[in-house]
């Protein structure tokens, strides 16, 4: 259940300090201050109170969103250029996104200062590591930390779906201190290479942060220019983290290590030149039990994960060394994964001999890792996958997904994933062009469809692939979140199941 309540807010800022703070940060260009305090801040001129200060930004940024906030109350704005015959106080800056930052933690009081924090960052296994760490601290806490990730929010007040992996600047710290006035004092926090690129998490600092991996991705004219400064957004992070936790098996580890030096390092992996490592995995009936050893410790004990892939029992290495680091029990550690299930990843259905596995997979790590699960947990089965890449951004993944699905896959339905404005037909067939065998694949546009048509076709034995989209609610279609069915909604009445998805 979604639940949001409101926290009275007696928030004011005067408008005297914002012109200090801007002036003392090098961002004001230029300013006229008429009224003296706001109450509330906003960039979204369908969220405005009387006395707003009005961040004017974005993309897709329009002089007429600045007077719907004006007519609605908004008092003063902030923008990088000056628009005229507004009868308000502005500030115009240098910087409109570090302005955001910066005055936010003001507003808020600095909010952030009184959580403990642990980010966890990577290209792929985010969501499920800070699944995992939420479920086990509810354990130790015996009551919710906050949690801030692309599938969920949780402060207190808010117990809401997530619609970004890292929300803005001004969202972290209004979430912040809903969490500081519901007495909650741990928060896990995803953190996307876009929270550093656009500063949403601009003066923040962890408490502990995790990198899990790294590999090619999210780049594009919209998102990093190349490898580099994707990676280098990645490294911002645990720059800004006073304890660190490192995949001893990701690539590029002299580069990471290099970038946190002096700092306090904990190192997980598949082999015992980490701290704590896997010593051995187990399929069982319901995932995977595996033993976690640490030799400087005489450290080793056997856990238990329930949801699928194996690349998930590194996932819960990461939480479970985590743990270890806060000095959290075995048992409690054992308690918050077994219960842990997390939404579009792994999760796995059967019917008639058939299989479907929903996950989030969408770049060339993922592909990777999901697909060599599959071959090692269903050996000699035909599998089938449907699935597509996003418009405009992340043009790497065509050729990924072409490549790495189009090589394990027997057969591809390529369809829509937020074509945004692009035409769907058009990125499958660039997807095509990677595909070796161009006869064991078909576009068709419509997602639905293609789940269908991929369910028609099975025979008993196979196992469907559905990428990508897990519990998305939407098709991002030229700038509007076009309703959406959701792949694992589909599958639920297709299988006429009205529970969590069974794990296999």
């Amino acid at each position: 259940m979604i639940k949001t309540n409101e926290l009275k807010n007696e928030l004011i800022l005067n408008l005297d300090t914002v012109k200090d703070i801007l002036i003392k940060n090098d961002l004001l260009i230029a300013y006229n201050i008429i009224d003296k305090n706001i109450s509330y801040i906003s960039y979204d001129s369908r969220e405005i109170k009387n006395n707003t200060l009005f961040f004017c930004k974005g993309l897709y940024f329009k002089e007429e969103y600045l007077n719907i906030a004006i007519q609605k109350g908004a008092t003063a704005y902030i923008s990088e250029k000056k628009y005229e015959d507004k009868n308000t106080s502005y500030f115009i800056v240098t910087n409109i996104l570090k302005a955001i930052a910066i005055i936010s933690h003001e507003f808020y009081k600095y909010p952030d200062k009184k959580i403990e924090k642990i980010g966890v960052t990577g290209t792929k296994g985010k969501t499920t590591v800070t699944y995992f760490l939420n479920n086990i601290l509810q354990e130790h806490l015996n009551s919710k930390p906050g949690l801030i990730c692309s599938l969920w929010t949780y402060t207190g007040f808010k117990d809401k779906q997530s619609q970004i992996t890292t929300p803005e600047a001004l969202e972290i710290q209004r979430y912040f201190y809903e969490m500081a006035n519901s007495k909650i004092k741990n928060a896990i926090l995803e953190v996307s290479s876009q929270s550093y690129k656009r500063l949403r998490l601009e003066g923040v600092e962890f408490e502990y942060g995790i990198f899990l991996n790294i590999d090619k991705d999210h780049i594009s004219e919209l998102e990093h220019p190349n490898f580099e400064d994707y990676f280098n957004c990645k490294l911002q992070f645990l720059k800004h983290c006073k304890n660190i936790l490192i995949n001893r098996n990701a690539e590029h580890l002299d580069q990471i290590i290099k970038a946190v030096k002096g700092k306090k390092i904990v190192f997980f992996g598949t082999d015992n030149k980490a701290d704590y490592y896997i010593d051995k995995i187990i399929k069982e009936n319901k995932g995977f039990s595996f033993i976690v050893k640490n030799d400087k410790l005489k450290y080793l004990k056997k856990f238990n994960i329930e949801i699928q892939g194996r690349f998930n029992v590194e996932n819960a290495l990461a939480a479970i060394t985590m743990s270890k680091m806060l000095n959290i029990d075995d048992k409690t550690i054992q308690k918050g994964l077994s219960k842990t299930k997390v939404p579009g990843r792994m999760n796995v259905y059967e019917k008639s001999g058939i299989t479907v596995v929903i996950d989030y997979a969408h770049n060339r790590l993922s592909f990777e890792k999901l697909f060599e699960s599959l071959k090692t947990d269903y050996p000699n089965r035909r599998i089938i996958s449907v699935g597509g890449t996003v418009g405009g951004k992340a043009y790497n993944r065509r050729e990924d997904f072409g490549k790495i699905v189009g090589q394990a896959s027997d057969y591809i339905y390529l369809t829509a994933d937020d074509p945004q404005f692009e035409e769907p037909e058009d990125i499958c067939k660039d997807i095509g062009k990677y595909i070796e065998d161009k006869s064991k694949f078909e576009i068709i546009k419509d997602r639905k469809t293609a789940i269908n048509k991929a369910l028609k076709n099975s025979r008993r034995g196979d196992v469907i692939v559905l990428l990508s989209k897990g519990t998305d609610t939407h098709q991002r279609i030229k700038n509007k979140e076009v309703p959406y069915e959701s792949d694992v909604t589909i599958i639920e009445k297709k299988f006429k199941i009205v529970k969590n998805p069974i794990n296999i």
